[in-house]
């Protein structure tokens, strides 16, 4: 009996497993739609809970390999590994969940919480939110309610006061005022606002502090294109909840944003991202110039120091002046900031030279994007999503200090003392 009870329970996971990966539209289904589409409207209230516990399983499952997918895109030399089995237990359901490995075995994936630790009702609801997150309030309310998981609304509504209130404090939260450096970057994306699907840009600021801590220090939405405008709104954020003095900025070269640094941190040295100047030599040299360039451009970035680094590169645009004086002439003015990265140690350098920490960031938002249908249907949702990657890279990935900037600590606050001596002699 209890063998055909389990092929029973295999046939109906192959199916729904199946109709999910195959119907896009049933993937932004509410949770009651779907189960009237995979076990019908007469289904008991067990098989319903069978159905949900499998919906949840295959999701996670999904999300942790794209997880994985995405560690290995940005690791050097590692592969997958296979995958583990992992009992879950959420509330009054038990996951049967595949986890991913990599060869190294660092990788972790972060939607799941601590190892051992047993996980509470609260989860359960959090893992809810990834499914039905597109939805109103009330939808979610109505979904729970039909499922008949034991939360009732004053259940629901608590805990989506708790994380609203979780993002109220993340937003205010006091900074502090003292940092190595500020990675900053703008993800382009859409958001429904009043009935209208429109464009508009998430700011995001990421730093890490002297001792090698990585956090993320606010992110802001503003909808249109990208603007300077903004920018210095974000900068005037994070001064008023008590950002002072950086030691360098990590940006790409949007225009008026190196001027709006300096009116907001004088004194603050500014690196532009080393990859987007690769990729913009291949947009204004013909393809074999382009190849010779950055042929040498890689060399640079070796160079013993920022003078040696600056020399080196002066005398290569000088090469190549005859045929293209006008970008030649544009990038000289810039080659401090291109080689910025060079005043420091060598093991602190590769974390500094470009943009991709903040860029893998936005990379988890696109993916969550993607999930949504391509777009945010609210800001609130859009907030929410961003709050629980965040939580999730600090109970994981960013929970300790990068060790080589830590191992370099010292060094940094000597170049930090240095650099704002006047500063500190006059406060």
């Amino acid at each position: 009996m209890k063998k055909n009870n389990n092929s029973k329970i295999n046939e109906r996971k192959k199916l729904i497993m199946e109709l999910y990966n195959n119907n896009p539209d049933l993937q932004n289904m509410p949770v009651d739609e779907f189960l009237k589409k995979t076990v019908g409207t007469d289904a008991s209230q067990h098989d319903k809970v069978e159905a949900i516990k499998m919906l949840f399983e295959h999701v996670l499952n999904i999300t942790m390999d794209s997880e994985r997918n995405l560690y290995l895109k940005n690791t050097d030399n590692n592969k997958g590994n296979g995958f583990y089995p992992r009992k879950l237990s959420a509330g009054s359901f038990n996951l049967d969940l595949t986890v991913p490995r990599d060869r190294t075995g660092n990788f972790r994936p972060a939607i799941l919480p601590e190892k051992y630790k047993r996980t509470d009702e609260s989860y359960l609801n959090l893992v809810s939110s990834l499914i039905v997150n597109g939805y109103s309030e009330s939808q979610l309310h109505l979904s729970l309610k039909q499922l008949g998981l034991p939360y009732s609304d004053s259940d629901i509504t608590f805990i989506k006061n708790q994380i609203n209130e979780r993002l109220t404090d993340f937003k205010q939260k006091e900074l502090t005022e003292n940092i190595f450096a500020l990675f900053i970057d703008a993800y382009h994306t859409q958001i429904k606002d009043k009935n209208r699907i429109q464009k508009a840009c998430i700011y995001t600021a990421m730093g890490i502090d002297l001792n090698g801590k990585k956090d993320i220090y606010g992110f802001y939405t503003f909808f249109g294109n990208e603007s300077t405008v903004d920018w210095r709104k974000v900068f005037g954020d994070l001064i008023e909840r008590g950002l002072k003095k950086i030691v360098v900025v990590i940006s790409d070269d949007f225009p008026g944003i190196s001027d709006a640094i300096k009116t907001f941190f004088p004194i603050t040295d500014q690196q532009l991202c080393f990859v987007h100047f690769m990729r913009n030599v291949r947009k204004n040299m013909n393809k074999n110039d382009a190849s010779v360039f950055n042929k040498e451009l890689q060399n640079f970035k070796y160079s013993k120091n920022f003078e040696d680094g600056i020399s080196k590169f002066e005398s290569l645009c000088e090469s190549f002046k005859k045929d293209y004086k006008i970008y030649i002439n544009s990038i000289l003015e810039k080659k401090e900031r291109y080689f910025c990265f060079l005043k420091f140690p060598d093991d602190i350098r590769i974390h500094i030279y470009t943009t991709n920490p903040i860029e893998n960031f936005n990379s988890r938002i696109e993916l969550i994007r993607h999930k949504l249908g391509g777009y945010f249907q609210s800001t609130n949702i859009l907030d929410i999503n961003l709050l629980l990657q965040i939580e999730r890279l600090r109970q994981n990935n960013w929970k300790y200090p990068i060790p080589k900037i830590a191992g370099e600590h010292y060094i940094i606050s000597q170049i930090f003392n240095l650099k704002f001596y006047n500063q500190t002699q006059l406060s």
